[in-house]
């Protein structure tokens, strides 16, 4: 038996006094993240990148770093003929990255320095959102959460994923703020509680307005709990959430954009139409607050209000927002190319077991949370795994329609995951039989969101045909893994193209961002949605009428076309059309006005030079 002191907030673990949630935090987290290096540490010394927009990413801080305006996000080297490309992201996700990067060239180089921050920076960040998570989730009724749910983040797949070495896009960005608004709203209520959180909903938006659902979720749930109670705390966050939101907004895109963000009416990132509607909503809400109408109807009346204002403030701004950011792609993008786009479809076009893993994680934590809330005697308490019920069934069905939102719904699942396996091992440990309380204690394992879900996997498998085909589909993909398989550039390949004159290529889309990295030339387009035309015309070059390819290259002012016959996207371009340009240059018969261009390639990459 230890004989160490117990933290007060440990629930009872015996712990020294120097193992606080943050620490633990930390060193789980090290530890995993030291494990994750090491296993990417090929892939860090080749810098290969899984991802087009990590890709993208750092083509956009070279930029910056290259001297490019801090308010100037376009794209040059991007449908050149066109002007460039204005990018939807933002630069707090670019000034980590290039501040890592100016202060270690001095030491290492600018490829090097590179290397260094491209691997360390995502688990940094990560080791950010553990911490967030030990003391976001310590006001829960159950204190030992905050300990153990860092074990349950590290085992938390599609989480774990976007804080991986190399992955330096803005998707654990969302994460982490996601995390930051969920931990004020489980906060005492607040003046400050509300500000802060307004705050970090602000910054959501501003890194992805993809966050909106989630900022809209939790200033529901500020809304709805004054409209309930009218209590005067409850009032002061509401009021701090929608004012920090407004103002925050607006802050953040003048810092990030300038003057220029302020007024355009972008429907894919923070833009006027979007603070319009949270100035308009903050001022409804401000006006009821202080009216404070004794009647909970009324309160309800005038909160419909406050949205309906805010969604009319949206839609006279700018109209076309009411359709969704891509509303106006091409019908040809969205078939070859949208539809593609794993993490923007519906769960139900996703394979079985990917169902599986999105599910389980998200159904363990909702019954934990259930539970917990009805073991509930403190009514704060019972508020709190209120908030965590609410916010994980909105996520939830926020990921049913939305494949990207999974590590949202995930993240909030974590403390009913946490609670629930607390509750088994604390109930296996009363077992006094051995081997009885060996195996419920085993049980415990199933609680964390990978190996529960790998179990429900493992269990269906065998009954359920299409997992059985899945899962030798995966082995042989497995088996036939190869890095460059996808894009085919290996190093013998980007140095030959980097020797060629700088240009501009015509690619399959998916090649686009990648050879912005990797090379000097210029890209007609890469997979960026606002490049809409010149994506168009790539698709029908590849897979539309052979007769107009010519004209459309010529066009977009492109000197070589480069594809390889590997590529998921140069495959369906393919197949698409049997006399089409893809067909033709795969079948190695080319129109009149292509030429090879001799290179050399390990993995097939393939150039064709436009005759003058």
């Amino acid at each position: 038996m230890s004989d160490a002191p117990s933290d007060p907030d440990s629930g009872g673990i015996a712990l020294g006094p120097w193992f606080t949630p943050a620490r633990i935090a930390l060193i789980v987290w090290g530890l995993m993240s030291l494990i994750a290096i090491a296993a990417k540490w090929r892939a860090i010394g080749a810098l290969y990148l899984a991802d087009t927009d990590d890709a993208m990413r750092m083509a956009q801080v070279r930029d910056l770093l290259g001297g490019q305006g801090w308010w100037d996000l376009a794209q040059y080297r991007v449908n050149p003929a066109g002007g460039g490309v204005l990018m939807h992201w933002s630069r707090i996700v670019d000034a980590p990255l290039a501040a890592g990067i100016l202060l270690l060239k001095p030491f290492f180089g600018q490829a090097m320095a590179e290397r260094i921050v491209m691997a360390l920076w995502p688990p940094l960040l990560g080791a950010a959102l553990s911490v967030a998570c030990a003391l976001g989730y310590r006001n829960l009724s159950e204190r030992r959460i905050a300990y153990v749910v860092p074990l349950f983040l590290i085992m938390s797949g599609y989480i774990l994923v976007q804080f991986r070495p190399l992955r330096v896009d803005h998707h654990g960005w969302q994460i982490f703020l996601a995390m930051l608004v969920m931990a004020q709203a489980l906060s005492p209520p607040s003046w400050r509680a509300g500000l802060l959180g307004g705050l970090f909903a602000a910054a959501l938006l501003a890194v992805s307005i993809e966050g909106l659902p989630v900022v809209a979720l939790f200033a529901g749930l500020a809304a709805l709990r004054w409209a309930l109670h009218g209590r005067a705390e409850d009032r002061a966050r509401l009021c701090g959430y929608m004012g920090a939101l407004a103002g925050g907004a607006i802050l953040l895109q003048f810092a990030t954009r300038g003057s220029a963000g302020l007024v355009g009416g972008w429907c894919d990132s923070l833009s006027a139409p979007y603070i319009a509607a949270f100035v308009a909503a903050a001022a409804i809400v401000f006006a009821a607050t202080r009216a404070n109408p004794g009647a909970a109807w009324a309160r309800f009346a005038l909160l419909a209000l406050a949205g309906a204002t805010a969604a009319g403030a949206l839609v006279w701004t700018e109209p076309q927002c009411a359709k969704g950011p891509f509303a106006t792609l091409d019908p040809i993008v969205v078939q070859y190319w949208y539809r593609g786009v794993l993490e923007g479809q519906p769960l139900w076009t996703a394979k079985l077991h990917d169902m599986i893993h999105v599910l389980v994680p998200s159904l363990v934590g909702l019954t934990g949370a259930i539970l917990a809330w009805r073991d509930c005697t403190d009514a704060a308490d019972r508020r709190n795994w209120a908030t965590v019920i609410v916010a994980l069934a909105g996520a939830v069905v926020l990921s049913l329609l939305v494949f990207r939102s999974v590590s949202t719904a995930h993240l909030f699942a974590l403390p009913g995951c946490a609670w629930l396996g607390l509750r088994v091992w604390t109930w296996a440990r009363t077992i006094s039989s051995m081997v009885p309380r060996i195996l419920a204690s085993a049980v415990t394992a199933l609680t964390l969101p990978l190996l529960g879900s790998m179990a429900v996997a493992a269990l269906l498998t065998p009954m359920v045909p299409a997992l059985r085909d899945e899962e030798e589909s995966a082995a042989a993909e497995k088996a036939e893994a190869n890095p460059y398989r996808a894009n085919c550039l290996d190093s013998a390949a980007i140095a030959d193209l980097n020797h060629l004159p700088v240009t501009t290529l015509l690619t399959p889309i998916d090649l686009g961002a990648p050879l912005v990295f990797w090379t000097r030339h210029n890209l007609v387009a890469t997979p960026h949605h606002r490049n809409k035309e010149a994506m168009a015309d790539t698709i029908r070059v590849f897979a539309g009428d052979p007769s107009k390819a010519e004209t459309l290259v010529r066009r977009q002012q492109a000197t070589l076309i480069v594809f390889c016959r590997t590529a998921n996207d140069f495959t369906k371009y393919r197949r698409a059309r049997k006399d089409g340009l893809a067909a033709q240059l795969d079948a190695g018969a080319p129109p009149a006005w292509l030429e090879a261009v001799p290179i050399n390639s390990r993995a097939g990459l393939s150039v064709w030079r436009v005759k003058p």
